[in-house]
């Protein structure tokens, strides 16, 4: 019963933290959709085509993909997506559909990525959101539109940089203008680090850091970290010739632990 109880107090403050005082942040709720991204401590610039659209350019497959993400195991505070990765030889491009909440307090987000490579190393993207918001403390529901950019430096094999920034261009000042800057680079044959860095205009900074290593090719463990909510993450994900499955969880030092899955297939060009 006291378990019970616990959970209904997180959700109602949480709701209520989001209607009320957190109204100027509805936008990450629906945008934590990359499971490798989780559970590499929430990387935003190095998120490999969702949070960063640049990354699209350097995809050599197309991809449909489906996940779920579980905050601190009540389902009330998932967030569910779905979403295309569509490299091309016009312009590559994706397409993503998420909804996070439940009757009570909803929010649906459309997103469309688009990039293109400039040179054989360096790529820039932009992505354009709608964000439908709807709460039963607020008599009608709230829209929102924002555009971000994201640039990717693939200097070779072994290291890359990328920089984002969210909701540059938006309608009205509720959504967080927020940058990242992260890199990426291999510290041995199958093992890559990452280290992120984040601000935004609410005078937030956020140091992220994670590790992957990749073993025969087709399995991946992960690890990382994020400052600014104090939480740890582990993941992995298992890749087959057209499918890949991988999980996510992360452990946060009061609410306890989240989780995420995904599952995606992959599409020859």
């Amino acid at each position: 019963m006291k378990s019970v109880n616990f959970k209904k107090s997180i959700l109602y403050c949480v709701v209520l933290f989001m209607c009320i005082s957190h109204a100027a942040y509805p936008y990450g709720e629906t945008n934590d959709v990359d499971v490798r991204a989780l559970a590499l401590g929430n990387v935003k610039a190095l998120s490999r085509g969702l949070s960063n659209p640049a990354y699209l350019a350097f995809r050599e497959q197309k991809e449909l993909a489906a996940s779920v993400y579980s905050r601190f195991g009540m389902k009330e505070l998932n967030t569910a997506s779905i979403y295309a990765l569509i490299p091309n030889r016009t312009i590559d491009a994706a397409c993503l559909l998420s909804a996070y909440g439940y009757e009570d307090y909803r929010l649906l987000q459309g997103q469309v990525n688009l990039a293109e490579k400039l040179s054989s190393s360096f790529s820039i993207g932009t992505n354009l959101t709608y964000l439908h918001e709807n709460s039963i403390l607020e008599p009608e529901s709230k829209h929102y539109l924002s555009a971000g950019i994201g640039f990717c430096y693939r200097i070779n094999e072994s290291f890359e940089a990328a920089f984002t920034v969210e909701n540059l261009l938006r309608t009205g000042s509720l959504l967080p203008v927020s940058c990242n800057l992260g890199i990426n680079c291999r510290l041995l044959p199958d093992c890559f680090a990452l280290l992120e860095t984040g601000y935004d205009f609410g005078k937030q900074f956020d140091v992220k850091a994670g590790i992957e290593y990749e073993m025969a090719g087709t399995f991946s463990v992960r690890a990382g970290f994020g400052s600014r909510s104090k939480t740890p993450s582990l993941g992995a994900a298992y890749t087959g010739t057209q499918w890949k499955t991988e999980v996510a969880f992360l452990l946060h030092p009061v609410l306890g632990l989240s989780s995420a899955i995904g599952i995606s297939c992959f599409f020859n060009l």
